[in-house]
């Protein structure tokens, strides 16, 4: 209940890891709608240009990246420790097709158990990923 309380105030910390097709668009509607969004990849040259205002997604414009940027609702880090100050974590990692195309989903492997070694009582997380039904069941 706490978690709700925080949303409906909007003081909730959103952290979205993958800052790609699916978690940029993401963060800049977590911002618009008045969110601290923290970004996270393992990317440092897009963390960099993120941090500039710059898109580095052909049809995401700068201008609303910019924006978040400086309302101060949008940081983009490598540092995954700070995992642990997020209310809610929404994972929007790739999942390639391997050859027997099936999603890939050592990237999501990966992803939590950075999230397992920063996890704290209370925190949402959320798999945006593609994936097949059943990935976290």
């Amino acid at each position: 209940m706490e978690l709700i309380g925080k949303i409906k105030a909007k003081e909730a910390k959103i952290g979205v890891i993958g800052l790609g097709y699916v978690g940029l668009p993401l963060v800049i509607e977590f911002c618009k709608a008045g969110f601290s969004v923290t970004g996270f990849d393992v990317d440092p040259s897009k963390v960099e240009k993120l941090q500039r205002g710059e898109s580095y997604i052909k049809h995401i414009d700068s201008v609303s990246l910019s924006a978040c940027r400086l309302d101060g609702n949008f940081i983009p880090t490598t540092g995954f420790n700070q995992l642990s100050a997020m209310d809610c974590i929404v994972i929007c990692v790739p999942t390639p097709l391997n050859k027997y195309r099936e999603p890939d989903l050592s990237f999501v492997f990966d992803t939590t158990k950075t999230i397992s070694s920063n996890l704290r009582k209370g925190q949402l997380i959320v798999l945006e990923s593609t994936t097949y039904p059943g990935t976290t069941g």
